[in-house]
């Protein structure tokens, strides 16, 4: 599933994300789990709950060359190669491309470093944010376009300058920005300093620096789409698993690994199911596969009936990390402490019987071989839509943290490890079916292993 999954460029609100829902969709009903796509307008103008989705956005190619000096000249990025090569909903040049200048800054963020610079119809070469680059370079002074060499630091596991790869960057348009959109190019962090000597050098003889920009892109009034598998149970009552499953191709464990995950845990549990293995759940169990955050907020806005019956969820976010290669350890990153639940305490028993995976010399100890530990709760995915107060839903999440690969073009299939998928799954499996099943019994026995839990989450927090 996920070998597949990263098969599809699945930018949000785009005919790959598209592509990877139906492969999701197919893979779902292959095993007997009833599933379907929701669709909600994607066009920068709807909203749900007040947040508009990303207006739909299609590449078909995009070409960025060194065209002077002609001793250097090379391809620098080539979307066709890499779909990171190009900053993601970037506007189209004209069919002839555009050449232009590359005028360097260093992070472009504040207006003082383009003092005395003279930038219409160029191009910047920047490290900083491009959002807030964009407004200073493109829309005050003129600039055609923006490379972006920057890599966000991941310490310990990725120093800056240490990894050779481009770092996933996207424009956040909004429909009333349509004047001012521009496109843009990303560069691994190497190729940027490289750029900036031979900027240095040539203009020490009075020589620029020149690029031909080409990007076949558009914009349209489309759609989005969340993938939504449902169990029945015997109540109206529900649990929810939620992964997204968007971003550029490859992203393999963020997030083809979470989403690849409730694929199995969903197939699985059908199956012992319809195989009499385990029975009837008396609460349904609801799958989903989203446009992160956007399909969160599309799906509880036209699905508000749904909300009250919802008894807990769990969201899972880059799960399937090589923990050697990734410099990861596996978070259970806890619901807020303004929306107290259960769900942290029974989430974090099951980690640890899962953890009991060595037997000590003397067998009288267990202990884990993978890295794991109960985090207090961050932002950053769709478990905090949904355990917002004024949502509801206890919510934790699984989340593979830091990742020296973490939103760039080297998050390939290789950095994935099966036995942590399994790991998860069985995790997540499980929590799901504890909420799916549990009565009187269950609910005491939870309570009775919860006393002993306050004290020392609390000394954990007070460290």
């Amino acid at each position: 599933d996920l070998a597949g999954i990263v098969a599809y460029h699945r930018i949000q609100s785009s005919p790959g994300f598209r592509d990877a829902a139906r492969f999701c969709l197919g893979r779902l009903r292959d095993a007997g789990v009833p599933a379907e796509i929701h669709s909600f307008a994607a066009d920068g103008v709807t909203d749900f709950w007040g947040y508009p989705p990303p207006q739909e956005w299609s590449a078909r190619a995009a070409t960025l060359r060194l065209i002077a000096p002609e001793k250097e000249a090379r391809v620098l990025a080539d979307y066709r190669e890499d779909r990171i090569a190009i900053v993601q909903r970037s506007l189209a040049t004209p069919a002839d491309g555009v050449e232009a200048e590359v005028v360097p800054l260093e992070n472009g963020e504040e207006e003082a470093e383009y003092e005395g610079l003279d930038l219409e119809g160029k191009v910047v070469l920047s490290r900083g944010e491009v959002d807030r680059v964009r407004e200073l370079a493109v829309e005050r002074h003129g600039a055609a376009g923006i490379l972006f060499d920057g890599m966000r630091e991941a310490p310990p596991v990725r120093p800056i300058m240490s990894l050779a790869a481009r770092q996933y960057t996207s424009f956040w348009w909004e429909e009333s920005e349509e004047a001012r959109r521009c496109f843009g190019f990303v560069l691994t962090p190497q190729q940027g300093e490289w750029l900036r000597r031979l900027i240095k050098s040539e203009a020490r003889d009075g020589r620029t620096v020149r690029v031909h920009a080409s990007a076949d892109t558009s914009f349209y009034a489309g759609h989005g789409e969340n993938v939504v598998a449902y169990i029945p149970g015997e109540t109206p009552e529900e649990v929810w698993l939620i992964a997204h499953l968007c971003h550029p191709q490859a992203s393999a464990n963020d997030n083809a690994s979470g989403s690849a995950v409730l694929l199995e845990a969903a197939r699985a549990i059908a199956r012992l199911i319809e195989e009499g293995r385990l029975p009837k759940p008396r609460r349904g169990l609801r799958f989903l596969l989203v446009p992160e955050i956007t399909g969160t907020y599309a799906y509880l806005a036209t699905h508000e009936e749904l909300i009250p019956n919802v008894v807990a969820a769990l969201n899972l976010d880059m799960v399937g990390e090589d923990q050697a290669q990734c410099g990861s350890t596996l978070n259970l990153a806890q619901a807020p402490l303004c929306s107290p639940s259960v769900s942290d305490d029974l989430l974090a028993l099951i980690m640890e019987a899962l953890a009991a995976e060595g037997e000590g010399f003397m067998g009288t100890t267990s202990y884990a071989l993978f890295r794991w530990i109960e985090a207090p709760f961050s932002a950053g995915s769709d478990h905090y839509v949904l355990a917002d107060p004024t949502v509801g839903i206890p919510c934790p999440m699984l989340l593979q943290w830091p990742d020296r690969f973490y939103h760039t073009s080297a998050d390939t299939l290789d950095k994935v490890d099966p036995a942590m998928l399994g790991r998860v799954g069985v995790a997540a499996a499980t929590y799901l079916w504890w909420f799916a099943t549990a009565g009187p019994r269950e609910a005491g026995w939870l309570g009775q292993a919860m006393v002993t839990r306050p004290e020392a989450r609390l000394g954990r927090m007070e460290q």
